[in-house]
């Protein structure tokens, strides 16, 4: 980012405005969390336009989560570029799995998200209905009960150049029991900004079901 030589209160005032809501290099994004458990959450994913991710480590990635136990979707990176993963803990290979899409969307393609808590330490990840991961928790006696679910868009910009447009989130869905009927995310869920960067270049569309557009840093 350039840098701006400034008065001291314009500084104040500069970095005020940067913890709240501006730019920043590294890890930003927008969630929306559950206040009640539940056994699982699907939903529909639109691809957004005007991708582009830094080959350097960065992403973008759009997923449905089982608290922060487990969470599941689709990232892009420029090597790779949309995969799947299901991520159960970071630190344990038999727990973190991810792979190419086998057809790579367009722009604007409807993508079907659903993760499942199967109550025996275990989640199953789905696309398009059909089964991709089922994959056991990295910390054991923490997936045998229902959990807060949620929808995240997130972006790991190392050089504050990621962007994309009009990334959503449509008819989401939570299951209220086990093997039960799906009901729709609440609607009194309001987003949040929860990663160290906080919002970053995020542009919030819809705020439930949650759709953005990332902006490149200025």
């Amino acid at each position: 980012m350039k840098k701006v030589y400034l008065s001291v209160l314009s500084a104040i005032i500069a970095l005020f405005f940067t913890t709240t809501a501006s730019a920043a290099t590294g890890e930003g994004g927008v969630k929306l969390l559950t206040d009640t458990n539940y056994y699982g959450i699907q939903g529909y994913f639109t691809v957004p336009s005007d991708v582009f991710v830094s080959n350097d480590g960065s992403y973008i990635a759009f997923y449905l989560g089982l608290g922060d136990v487990c969470e599941g979707g689709i990232s892009y990176t420029p090597s790779e570029k949309w995969k799947k993963f299901l991520n159960c803990g970071k630190q344990n290979p038999a727990s973190n799995k991810s792979m190419p899409l086998a057809s790579q969307p367009a722009a604007g393609e409807q993508i079907h998200i659903k993760l499942v808590n199967n109550l025996n330490d275990t989640a199953s990840l789905y696309i398009n209905g059909v089964e991709s991961y089922t994959l056991p928790v990295q910390n054991a006696g923490s997936l045998k009960a229902p959990t807060k679910v949620k929808m995240v868009h997130t972006t790991q910009d190392n050089q504050d150049k990621n962007r994309y447009k009009n990334a959503a989130f449509n008819n989401v869905q939570v299951q209220t029991s086990k093997g039960g009927p799906y009901t729709t995310f609440p609607t009194n869920i309001a987003p949040t900004f929860p990663f160290p960067s906080g919002k970053g270049d995020y542009e919030v569309i819809r705020s439930n079901p949650l759709a953005t557009t990332l902006k490149a840093g200025k």
